[in-house]
């Protein structure tokens, strides 16, 4: 149990755990933004898959070069368009909200929207005759009326 809390106090402060294990490479808040980007960005090595999820060995290239360019100060965002630049837009996990892109965000909104609309419709169609009235309820044959009448007087 001490161990693993000095372990745990070492790793935090960045040094070795044990003999001959080296820090890491690079500092924790470049580890978390380099996770930011790769979490929302495409692997051009493996379609389909997001940058973090990558086993090829040119995604972990990529990632080097990411966590390197951080740690040297650039921008989060001038590493992103740099890598747009590079691979072109489908290197991006969500399209732009804007140009050709917006047609990914408002055909699902509308298609959802339209969808309401035709469900509402429906059940008001099926609420109602062919003569738009609505279809009338079974009567209770008087006995009944009055047996129901006697158990709701009871309540």
């Amino acid at each position: 149990m001490m161990w693993s809390l000095l372990a745990l106090g070492a790793m935090v402060l960045g040094l070795p755990v044990q003999q001959g294990e080296v820090a890491p490479r690079f500092p924790a808040a470049v580890e978390t933004e380099a996770s930011r980007i790769f979490n929302s960005m495409m692997s051009p090595y493996c379609p389909g898959l997001l940058i973090a999820n990558c086993p090829s060995p040119g995604a972990a290239d990529l990632k080097e070069r990411v966590k390197t360019q951080l740690a040297a100060g650039v921008p989060p965002e001038s590493v992103r368009a740099q890598l747009r630049a590079e691979y072109g837009s489908q290197v991006e996990a969500v399209p732009p909200a804007e140009g050709f892109g917006l047609l990914a965000w408002i055909i699902p909104i509308g298609a959802l929207l339209g969808g309401g609309v035709v469900v509402v419709w429906w059940v008001r169609a099926r609420g109602q005759d062919a003569g738009g009235q609505s279809k009338p309820t079974a009567a209770l044959d008087p006995e009944a009326q009055a047996r129901l009448d006697r158990e709701l007087a009871k309540l």
